[in-house]
């Protein structure tokens, strides 16, 4: 962006301000993305008429540019107000002996128009022969209304002035001729001499649009680029606006018809959409680290892992050739940074802000850009994507946008500070020889294990032990208050439960042991996400070490608990402190936007169901039975896994392996089962089952459980008084 500006003829040499240069690009960076993603759509209008060049059946495009006060304030003061204390002289008096100095500069809009209003000292006096005699020295405000219009054949911004006003102390309008007509001309000067230069910008986006418009000509490309120009002025209340309108012809091939793409399509558009996601960690870490406001950082990282559980649920869908599922998506995710980046913009000093305000153009575009038709025949290639990332880091942005599932410590960083907390390094690195050696040995054993119903008795109380043991880590680690320690770990509980029944292993069909993994990529025994979380967690370790998925697991759980559950109120809500569970599984499952999804009338019925079956859960295990877990791996265990003794391990166990038991007797009712059993004086072997056969219900009087017919057998003779009978366990 060229800034062109002049003082007064009266100034004996033109003074040089910092130059503008190296901003020049990023008009360019705002002008590729609405080209490039205009696929999507614009604000078109089909039935426009414009030159033969362009033909018939060209469409005019227009790109809304919000310029809000304060930037443009902030642009001002860094090209015109450069003196201590934002001032600037208005009169150059050869004698010296009248001065007037504005200063403090703010703006606003009036009447569709734009008004500038600075504090004015003025000290007149009439010198010579090397003195001075003071007539006036006064103290007040001076305004100056512009009226905003184009300039330079359409490629440029510039302001009309016109009318000049002075004010008192208090604000009060005043009349002062001499005083008016002494400041008047330098303050014009402000307005009508200040001209953005767009031409440079407009001009070197030719280079960018043969890698977005594959199926136009050169000759198409170059008749786009002369026909980009400012159009529409307007001062609003908040923004100054504007457009940047260009003409563009539809593509002459018909389009096809949707089709589903082959092998090379589907792994072009894959490299796409992990191109799409690495330009927007780029871009996020990129203004996370220009900005020192902890809330704007944190506002980014929230926009990066929303957007990240929209293209999970994104990637469901299968891709053909005239729809790309990830569009959407796409658009999406810019839209969201531009609150944040507006407000990077507002905080940078001297010319920073100008870096920013192309993207914010550009981010402000997306919407207009939607509702252009694909007859554009646009691409969002990867060239595309990656001669953007050069625009917005430079040349080393091409190296830089990768898909890693590597960790990013500049995304953990973004992460851990999002909780004014700082772990130690290891505190996202667990190691199990950080832990005593049993411990370690029982992570070793779970690495390995598969679990079957027989193994439920062992496997399941050591599973307990883990998740546990991650929720009391990970709740110190990040500073969660100790009040709320029992509820995070039945969340960490019952979150496992509802993810991967207590797995972390199962075996495949090529009997195989592999980690448990979703359709949408979650993985493990907390079921992480990989696309979500990539560049946060060790992509290999979530999936080959079940105390590193627990752990990973229980810090995003803590990190919808306080940064957004507690800290939005949610345990204020009707039904208390077990909103922030419900609250907090709600944002792990569908992502930050759906924290109060738990208690939305407008929730989506598989939300519902979700966040239903949750609660159930949560109960179970907040009472002390969180062993009912096993029921999802076909077992019947009820109570607390930490009390659970090693001889309840034992019998429980042999009853998962057991095949057969023994049949004393069969009751019509329950009480007369349990009489039996009193009377005879089998409390200790026996139990009651309920069985219903052809619309009969019975009870039945069983003792034992034996994985062989023969033990069956051998149990029974001690009970050959009752008729005793060897039934299948499968069969009752």
């Amino acid at each position: 962006m060229r800034i062109n500006r002049h003082y007064p003829p009266s100034n004996t040499a033109l003074r040089r301000f910092p130059s503008f240069d190296q901003c020049s690009h990023w008009l360019a960076i705002a002008l590729g993305f609405a080209l490039m993603l205009m696929s999507a759509g614009a604000s078109a209008d089909p039935n426009a008429t414009l030159g033969a060049e362009n033909g018939a059946d060209s469409k005019q495009v227009a790109i809304p540019i919000r310029l809000d006060y304060p930037l443009l304030r902030q642009l001002l003061v860094a090209q015109m107000f450069v003196e201590a204390g934002e001032s600037r002289e208005v009169l150059n008096d050869p004698t010296g002996c009248s001065t007037i100095v504005l200063s403090k500069p703010a703006l606003a809009s009036a009447d569709s128009q734009l008004e500038l209003l600075a504090d004015l000292q003025a000290s007149i006096g009439i010198g010579g022969g090397g003195s001075c005699a003071g007539l006036l020295d006064w103290q007040g405000r001076m305004g100056i209304s512009g009226i905003p219009e184009i300039r330079g054949n359409g490629k440029a911004l510039g302001f009309k002035p016109d009318r000049v006003w002075l004010l008192d102390h208090t604000d009060q309008p005043i009349e002062n001729a001499t005083l008016l007509s002494l400041a008047e001309a330098g303050v014009r000067n402000i307005f009508s001499e200040l001209i953005i230069d767009l031409t440079p910008q407009l001009n070197s986006v030719g280079d960018f649009l043969p890698a977005v418009l594959p199926q136009h000509s050169r000759h198409q490309v170059e008749a786009l680029v002369r026909t980009l120009q400012v159009s529409r002025l307007q001062a609003t209340e908040d923004t100054l606006d504007a457009e940047i309108t260009f003409t563009v012809e539809p593509i002459a091939e018909p389009l096809l018809p949707e089709q589903a793409l082959s092998e090379e399509e589907y792994a072009l558009w894959e490299e796409r959409w992990q191109l799409m996601d690495s330009l927007l960690v780029l871009t996020v870490k990129h203004y996370a680290a220009a900005t020192s406001l902890q809330s704007i950082r944190d506002a980014l990282l929230d926009s990066l892992i929303e957007s990240r559980y929209r293209l999970r649920d994104a990637l469901v869908e299968t891709p053909t050739a005239g729809a790309d599922p990830v569009r959407d998506w796409f658009l999406q995710s810019w839209e969201t940074l531009v609150p944040s980046i507006r407000l990077i913009g507002l905080e940078q000093p001297g010319q920073e802000q100008l870096l920013l305000l192309s993207v914010i153009a550009a981010t402000d575009a997306l919407s207009a850009l939607d509702q252009l038709g694909p007859s554009i025949g646009l691409d969002i290639s990867a060239d595309g994507l990656r001669r953007l990332a050069r625009m917005i880091i430079g040349d080393d942005g091409n190296e830089l946008l990768n898909y890693s599932e590597d960790v990013d410590p500049q995304l953990r960083r973004l992460f851990e500070d999002s909780l004014g907390s700082t772990p130690p390094p290891s505190a996202w690195r667990l190691s199990i020889s950080l832990f005593p050696e049993a411990m370690a040995d029982t992570t070793g054993r779970l690495n390995s294990w598969a679990p079957k119903k027989q193994d439920l008795a062992e496997y399941l109380p050591l599973v307990a032990q883990l998740l546990k043991r991650s929720a009391k880590n990970v709740a110190s680690e990040r500073g969660l208050e100790d009040k709320y320690h029992t509820l995070f770990r039945n969340m960490v509980l019952t979150t496992a439960w509802q993810e991967s029944c207590w797995r972390h292993y199962v075996v495949s069909d090529d009997r195989k042991r592999v980690p448990l993994r979703s359709g949408t990529g979650d993985v493990g025994l907390m079921q992480v996400n990989e696309r979500v979380w990539r560049g946060f967690y060790d992509q290999h370790r979530l999936r080959w070490d079940i105390d590193y998925n627990s752990a990973a697991g229980a810090e995003v759980l803590v990190d919808y608990l306080i940064k957004y559950a507690i800290r939005k109120g949610e345990h204020q809500q009707p039904g208390g402190i077990t909103n922030l569970a419900r609250a907090s599984y709600s944002a792990y499952n569908g992502g930050p936007s759906k924290l109060s999804r738990y208690r939305s009338k407008k929730a989506s019925a598989y939300g519902n169901k979700v966040d239903a079956l949750f609660w159930d859960k949560y109960q179970q295990v907040a009472a002390g039975n969180e062993l009912a877990v096993s029921g999802c791996l076909g077992g019947d265990l009820t109570g607390s896994a930490t009390a659970m003794t090693p001889a309840a391990r034992k019998t429980e166990a042999a009853k998962a392996s057991a095949q057969f038991t023994v049949q004393l007797a069969a009751f019509t009712t329950e009480a007369s089962a349990l009489a039996f059993i009193r009377q005879q004086a089998l409390d200790d072997d026996a139990r009651v089952r309920r069985v219903v056969k052809d619309g009969t219900e019975r009870f039945l009087v069983l003792v034992g459980n034996y994985t062989t017919r023969e033990q069956a057998v051998s149990a029974s003779q001690r009970f050959h008084t009752h008729n005793a009978w060897i039934r299948k366990l499968d069969g009752l």
